[in-house]
């Protein structure tokens, strides 16, 4: 029995067609661009590429378009930090929540700055019982990969909650209609490392309702190289691209891990990630339960499976 190669914290795929994009760009480094600082000025330089990006997940997201103000971050996790600030300012006794098993990253940043998130069952009659207060939620959910029921995220903007949606996935699963409509969600989260492999270059966007004064600065402190690459992307591919591509390899991957130590893994929507249940679990030889342990989260198990892709790419 192989030893499993799957990797417990979420680290995307840097895909070969990114790295040959960005050699593209690079190969003439656009020094231009950065000379334009003073005329015309760089202020309102995202906001084409903001457009581009709505337009390029039009098939995908309903919505992004009505949120008025629109800031350039690096990847989401500036965005989350930015919003929980402005909770603890304006609304310091307002509960905050996320479900059970999901990014870390929301409790650890609340950590910091003297918050508390509550983990909350996914479970509806839980959920109602509660003091409306601000939820964060990522959706394809960063707990198992795997896309929320529609119906879930409305439900709990309808309890009068503010909800605030995390798209940190958007782009790894088959094509799926997201409605961000309703007025109680009240801002949302789009990122390029995960879908891109793009973790590194720290480029994302947050598009709130109302404004984040403390995000008003990114108007003179963005990344600039890291927005000419997002606009580069958004010009050359589709925003279903990577999952047509990739979901094959996936399905591949998988049949890999089966053969290698007889586990056999639940595929989830997001093409990097697996996951198994607890129930999945129970049914595991003690060998690949000590295996397997590592992974758990809550009431699941999750896998990256980064490690296999890139070992793939160097046999192939």
């Amino acid at each position: 029995m192989k030893k499993l190669k799957a990797i417990r914290a979420v680290y995307s795929y840097y895909f070969p067609e990114i790295r040959k994009l960005i050699s593209e760009i690079t190969a003439e480094f656009p020094h231009g661009e950065f000379l334009k600082s003073i005329k015309p000025g760089l202020d309102d330089y995202e906001k084409p590429i903001i457009e581009k990006m709505i337009n390029f997940y039009k098939k995908d997201v309903q919505g992004l378009e009505s949120f008025e103000y629109r800031y350039p971050t690096g990847g989401s996790s500036e965005g989350i930090y930015h919003l929980l600030s402005r909770i603890k300012k304006d609304h310091p006794e307002s509960p905050i929540y996320t479900l059970e098993g999901e990014y870390e990253g929301y409790r650890e940043c609340a950590v910091g700055l003297g918050l508390k998130v509550q983990e909350i069952p996914e479970d509806f009659e839980t959920i109602m019982k509660l003091k409306p207060g601000y939820w964060f939620i990522s959706n394809p959910s960063g707990r198992d990969g795997n896309i929320l029921v529609d119906t879930l995220i409305n439900q709990i903007a309808d309890l009068g909650h503010k909800v605030i949606v995390d798209l940190a996935y958007l782009g790894l699963t088959k094509r799926h209609k997201f409605d961000y409509t309703h007025p109680n969600i009240v801002a949302v989260l789009t990122s390029m490392s995960k879908p891109f492999g793009l973790f590194y270059y720290r480029v994302g966007f947050t598009f709130t309702r109302e404004p984040v004064k403390t995000l008003y600065g990114t108007k003179w402190f963005k990344n600039i190289l890291s927005l000419i690459i997002a606009d580069k992307v958004f010009s050359t591919f589709t925003a279903d691209y990577v999952y047509q591509k990739y979901a094959p390899v996936q399905i591949e991957i998988l049949e890999q891990i089966k053969k290698e130590t007889g586990i056999e893994l639940r595929r989830s929507d997001v093409l990097i990630l697996a996951h198994l249940t607890e129930k999945d679990f129970e049914k595991l030889t003690q060998k690949q339960k000590k295996m397997v342990k590592p992974f758990k989260r809550e009431s699941e198990y999750r896998f990256c499976l980064t490690q296999y892709f890139l070992e793939r790419e160097f046999i192939a």
